[in-house]
């Protein structure tokens, strides 16, 4: 942070001064202080952020006389009335004669990024850097996690790291796969933004073998590799994706919005499909048996008629909620049995322990 004198500083108070600080959807009270080479924002507790004045973005007061404010580098942003500004500030702070030029600019730029999210949501997603993307996984992974134990086995994590790391080696992805067990009874497995995998206690409880779980694993690999939580995410939120990732204030989300819009979000017919095809694809370039997702397909078609008495009504299991069930998944995926096991024999129980209580 960099330091100041508070002597310097003039109080601006403002009762509907609220400060946001980019991580969260929450607003924070705040009074502004000004000096002339920082702007600092107080909270209840203390201070809140100091931004230098040469990078602050003023935006143009609303209807309300509202106004906007942020800083180059920082993720946070405030607003406030526009009578509570300097008169030097008021205005926006790039030169007048560079003002319509940059403006231009910034229209089509959103103008080509609102494109690229109608008409391909896919492109739009290749547009949010990675680092937006890991903020958002954080977010996201905060709200499946939610009150569930993280599984822990030092052997079982492991192990499951390996078989993934030689999957993502397989899809060609560059950032490490995250991934995490939690005690949830569901049968399934996530992926989130930000190459993040999650799988449920249930899926473990219910899978036949190793292999059938390298299936689904391989399954949501593909997902990973086509970064297919954020195309979902283009496709549901649209130009709203743009403001937040970007930091565009268009009043539209923020991350954390968009986090909680994402948890409930389901993959395409097409998505599924490729996803399923690539993963039996990275099975196979693995050097491993790729029979496994059509042998899960076809375990959780029995469990899943059990369920609902066969009447099709509300019994599907939730790995097939979600991922649209078909009887041509598991004929069209049937892999072939000849390559290693997944894990071994003593890696396999060890997976299956990791839940249990301590």
């Amino acid at each position: 942070m960099v330091a100041h004198s508070e002597a310097a500083l003039t109080p601006s108070v403002s009762p509907g001064t609220r400060y946001y600080n980019g991580r969260s959807a929450a607003a924070h009270a705040a009074t502004l202080r000004w000096s002339d080479a920082f702007l600092s924002i107080d909270g209840i507790a203390g201070e809140l952020a100091v931004w230098p004045r040469a990078r602050l973005v003023v935006g143009e007061p609303d209807p309300d006389g509202r106004v906007t404010l942020s800083c180059k580098g920082e993720p946070g942003r405030l607003t406030t009335d526009a009578g509570a500004l300097p008169a030097r500030i008021a205005a926006p702070c790039m030169q007048r004669r560079h003002y319509l030029g940059w403006m231009a600019v910034g229209v089509a730029a959103l103008v080509l990024a609102f494109a690229l999210v109608v008409g391909l949501p896919s492109a739009g997603a290749a547009l949010v850097p990675r680092s937006a993307e890991n903020q958002l996984g954080d977010m996201v992974e905060a709200l499946v996690v939610g009150k569930h134990r993280v599984c822990r086995g030092d052997e079982g994590q492991r192990a499951l790291e390996q078989l993934e790391a030689r999957l993502a080696r397989a899809a060609g992805i560059a950032q490490p796969v995250r991934l995490m067990v939690i005690d949830s009874k569901t049968l399934n497995a996530l992926t989130l933004p930000g190459a993040r995998m999650v799988i449920m206690r249930g899926l473990l409880d219910q899978v036949g073998n190793a292999d059938q779980l390298a299936g689904v694993m391989a399954h949501e690999t593909g997902h990973i590799a086509r970064r297919d939580p954020l195309v979902a995410l283009f496709r549901s939120a649209g130009i709203g994706v743009i403001s937040a990732t970007f930091g565009i204030n268009l009043g539209f989300a923020d991350l954390s919005s968009l986090a909680g819009r994402l948890v409930g979000l389901s993959y395409s017919r097409e998505m599924e499909r490729l996803a399923d095809a690539n993963g039996v694809a990275y099975l196979q370039a693995s050097g491993l048996r790729s029979d496994g997702l059509a042998a899960f397909f076809a375990l959780a078609d029995k469990q899943g008629d059990k369920q609902s008495g066969r009447t099709g009504a509300g019994g599907a299991l939730e790995f097939l909620s979600d991922h649209p069930r078909t009887s041509e998944r598991e004929k069209r995926n049937q892999g072939s049995p000849l390559g290693e096991s997944a894990l071994t024999a003593r890696q396999w129980a060890a997976v299956r322990a990791m839940c249990a209580k301590p």
